[in-house]
């Protein structure tokens, strides 16, 4: 298990990126977050936030959108 030193809970992470906590899992599987699953709640690296945070300053990050959405990241639609 990875040991992150600074971790927020999932709801508190797509709060600060105004995103559904289903979004934030996503941007875990694609690696632009890390995170690990503790008693069955997920947490997410401070430091990983930070640096997606300031390399999206706070929109949408590529790459995290469900591979059938023909606009990928600019939809807006579900997939966000």
């Amino acid at each position: 298990m990875e040991d992150l030193k600074e971790k927020l809970p999932l709801s508190i992470v797509a709060e600060k990126m105004n995103t559904t906590p289903l979004n934030v899992l996503m941007h875990i599987k694609r690696n632009l977050l890390h995170g690990v699953e503790e008693d069955g709640v997920w947490m997410i690296d401070c430091q990983s936030l930070e640096v997606l945070l300031t390399k999206t300053g706070g929109s949408k990050a590529e790459d995290v959108c469900a591979s059938g959405c023909s606009k990928k990241h600019s939809c807006g639609g579900g997939c966000s």
